[in-house]
């Protein structure tokens, strides 16, 4: 037995852990792409007032359509002498969006909720309303397919607390009867911007991220992020620090929550960053393979904040990842104003509204072509200088085919036609007959699954369970992906 057995689960190269070695390439961060219709949801009627975020989005299997919650508030600023004063609810309202696609939205008219002595609008009842909703696929009892955690307090005052609900239908909702299930006194602050992660899959327990500073009384004096587990997610651990700002970080760095999702075995974050000099947001993508050791290696933004007044040009606070189909969905608030005072000098401009930005299918982190790199010397096959080279450490597997997901690019080694070739070899890199170089057919087109061939032949069975290396020469190429299956 190899002394990694990855069997056929899908393998991104948004870390090291399976690489061995490359030349002439490396790994770079995809961002995501804003769709050119943003912000896909603005305020734009009445009870909207004019600032929305987005809460939980949520494919739904009975209605065939997905469906976000949004909290919706009016802030307004006003002078007192020579001090500019916010005021604003807070709370807010609570609205539905429903989208066949995930990308365009509607607004349907409820029928629910008296607004302005009309019930023509999309709020949604109190009743409906239970906070961080998510759905709960270790259940069997139909009542409690949703779960909602709704947090009661000020994150600056003693005794906040989450009740628990359940729903069959997220309409009507039963509160847990021995609520709350956590209850932060006597400490002040523990837990600020609180994401639930769910249900866990990678270590099989219910998970929550919060902003874990006691509002910056940490001995850092900066805000962090926690992790908090629980196997029923009643009972729920003590909050453990798991991010803290480096040394490679501006002094002002600060992290103000983190949502995360558990996406082929490994746990992608986006870390939201908080320069507090400047007032400004951004998302960073960290990964875990465990869910408490998490790597930053790349410190640029995952999503970009806008320019001039864009809705989104101040903060960007990513919230809701989804996989849709071949894509991945992040849907995140914007906001363009940072401060009462830049409230004021927006005039008509100041916006909080909801955005979309959609990366490929793996495509978070690919490695790419780029001639010229030092890289480390290939063991074995002499180098061949017109392809970039990936070799990855010994591992077993189990499937026949194997599948690649791949891009061609032309901004990297001039241009030119994409091409990518996968030699198989042993664990001390000796070539095995029938896999290498010359044997192996080139791919040359891209896609999210595409299929790696030797002389014209995919079938891998009689190197099922074995100990391989793969090494890919590839150029005018990211590569995203590997899957055995």
């Amino acid at each position: 037995m190899a002394l990694i057995d990855i069997a056929s689960d899908k393998q991104l190269f948004v870390d090291d852990y399976l690489i061995e070695s490359m030349t002439n390439c490396s790994r770079s961060i995809n961002r995501a792409e804003k769709v050119a219709h943003n912000p896909i949801i603005r305020p734009e009627y009445p009870w909207e007032g004019n600032d929305v975020d987005v809460g939980s989005v949520m494919w739904i299997d009975e209605a065939q359509r997905f469906e976000m919650r949004y909290l919706a508030r009016q802030w307004k600023v006003r002078r007192a002498g020579a001090e500019v004063i916010i005021e604003g609810d807070g709370d807010g309202i609570s609205c539905l969006a429903v989208s066949q696609d995930g990308i365009h939205w509607e607004k349907p008219m409820l029928g629910e909720v008296e607004f302005a002595g009309s019930k023509q609008n999309n709020i949604l009842p109190d009743e409906w309303q239970r906070g961080s909703i998510f759905r709960d696929p270790c259940t069997t009892d139909p009542r409690k397919r949703f779960r909602g955690y709704v947090r009661k307090g000020d994150t600056r005052s003693p005794g906040m607390t989450f009740d628990l609900y359940f729903s069959p239908d997220l309409k009507s909702w039963t509160p847990y009867p021995s609520n709350p299930v956590i209850d932060t006194a006597p400490q002040i602050g523990r837990w600020g911007p609180t994401l639930f992660m769910g249900w866990d899959p990678i270590r099989q327990v219910y998970a929550v991220h919060m902003e874990n500073s006691r509002h910056r009384r940490a001995p850092l004096g900066k805000r962090l992020i926690g992790r908090s587990e629980s196997a029923d997610g009643i009972a729920w651990s003590e909050p453990e620090t798991i991010l803290v700002p480096d040394a490679q970080d501006p002094a002002d760095t600060e992290f103000y929550s983190m949502p995360c999702i558990a996406y082929e075995g490994l746990y992608l974050g986006l870390l939201w960053i908080f320069r507090t000099t400047s007032v400004t947001h951004h998302p960073e993508l960290v990964v875990s393979r465990n869910g408490i050791h998490y790597a930053r290696a790349f410190r640029q933004p995952f999503i970009e904040r806008g320019g001039g007044v864009d809705f989104d040009s101040v903060s960007v606070y990513a919230n809701s990842i989804n996989v849709v189909d071949d894509r991945i969905h992040t849907y995140y608030t914007g906001r363009n104003w940072r401060s009462p005072e830049t409230y004021l000098e927006l005039g008509d401009h100041p916006l909080g509204a909801i955005g979309l930005a959609s990366s490929r299918l793996d495509g978070f982190v690919s490695v790419d072509g780029t001639k010229g790199l030092d890289g480390d010397a290939p063991i074995g096959r002499p180098h061949f200088p017109e392809f970039s080279e990936l070799t990855t450490r010994s591992f077993s597997f189990t499937g026949k085919n194997l599948h690649l997901n791949i891009a061609a690019t032309k901004q990297l080694w001039g241009g030119g036609a994409p091409e990518v070739r996968v030699e198989i070899l042993a664990p001390n890199h000796a070539y095995i007959p029938g896999y290498e170089y010359d044997d192996a057919d080139p791919i040359l087109d891209d896609g999210i699954d595409c299929i790696a061939s030797w002389k014209g032949s995919p079938d891998l069975h009689d190197l099922e369970g074995k100990t391989i290396k793969l090494r890919f020469y590839f150029k005018n190429v990211k590569l995203y992906s590997f899957q055995f299956r």
